[in-house]
């Protein structure tokens, strides 16, 4: 995929029923197939723009969200939620940003998604569309452990200023031995009805992992949970996930949903640390910080569709892919924007 091709026309039939021709919809595009690239005045613009830093804190050194900034950007704040009971590392580093940084202690559960929905519904009231809507909330954890695969800063606030919602971490391919060999092109997009049928049986990526309660006695699947969560999303056939649980997002993305949705997550994933209401969180975001014109969704779903060449399904016998639902396209797809030129 080449950030060139923005620059062919589309060729597709009947543009101008399946697109409303603004900006935004045609970023949310180019952002949701890889094909925006850096605005060269980023930095001017995000100087108009207060930055929040929220930062879900467990044991690792927070030096390297000083790095991944950088010093062209100026922090408004930072919030560390330190949830391990350890000293908050690079601290000292942070200062660079903001001279604003508050260490907050909560209880450790629900991992990077709690410390994200607690932050959230104890600052919806407090956002006002209008005059601080445009304002950026980076959500980010204390480890960068797939850094070779974050978008470049620039880009990140590309994204996030111009389409509402960007991920941190480019896709990552994931069963699919074509797209670990380059061939194919791992995408946001999930197929829709793959995607909420998601469920896993446990999970262990450290020793401190334990799957006692892990699974759920009342979600048994991503669309049960989202339907008791009530959150609103577009009836689109794809839905993006930002894998890994590091994105950013314009303020007034939050008010997308209902304050009551936003409690009501925070409160399932305060059940325990290591539970499937994370797994189910963390395929969520993208959707849920997205805008819901029902003509963005469906634009991005008739863009991609003729250059699909694989959804990840689910394997046979006990695993369960990690990322079913997610669909891959080929390496030399000629993936245009509709309307532009």
């Amino acid at each position: 995929l080449k950030p060139s091709e923005i620059l062919a026309k589309y060729d597709g039939q009947n543009v101008d029923t399946l697109v409303s021709d603004t900006e935004r919809t045609k970023s949310i595009i180019a952002s949701r197939l890889g094909l925006m690239e850096a605005s060269t005045d980023i930095v001017d613009k995000m100087s108009k723009i207060n930055i929040s830093i929220v930062v879900s804190h467990c044991e690792e050194n927070i030096k390297w969200i000083a790095n991944y900034v950088g010093k062209e950007y100026v922090v408004k704040d930072i919030t560390i939620y330190s949830k391990c009971d350890k000293n908050v590392r690079g601290l000292k580093e942070l200062e660079a940003l903001s001279s604003t940084i508050n260490v907050i202690k909560l209880p450790n559960v629900g991992r990077c998604d709690h410390t994200y929905a607690n932050w959230i519904q104890e600052h919806y009231a407090s956002i006002a569309k209008e005059t601080d809507g445009n304002d950026i909330v980076m959500f980010l954890k204390d480890h960068a452990r797939y850094r070779r695969k974050y978008l470049p800063i620039d880009l990140l606030f590309s994204q996030t200023t111009r389409s509402g919602f960007a991920c941190v971490t480019k896709p990552i391919c994931d069963c699919d031995k074509k797209c670990l060999n380059g061939f194919h092109v791992p995408t946001m997009q999930h197929k829709r009805d793959y995607l909420l049928d998601f469920s896993l049986n446990e999970y262990k990526r450290v020793d401190r992992d334990e799957n006692s309660v892990f699974l759920s006695d009342e979600y048994k699947s991503l669309k049960k949970w989202n339907e008791k969560m009530g959150f609103v999303i577009p009836q689109s056939e794809t839905m993006p996930v930002c894998y890994g649980g590091i994105f950013a997002a314009q303020k007034k993305q939050v008010l997308n949903q209902s304050e009551e949705s936003w409690k009501k997550m925070e409160m399932s994933l305060s059940r325990a640390d290591n539970i499937i209401e994370g797994h189910y969180a963390e395929r969520m975001w993208a959707s849920l910080l997205s805008d819901l014109n029902i003509d963005s969704a469906m634009a991005v779903d008739e863009v991609l569709s003729p250059h699909v060449v694989k959804m990840v399904r689910r394997p046979k016998g006990d695993l369960v892919c990690g990322m079913a639902g997610m669909l891959y396209v080929h390496k030399n797809s000629k993936i245009t924007v509709p309307g532009d030129e």
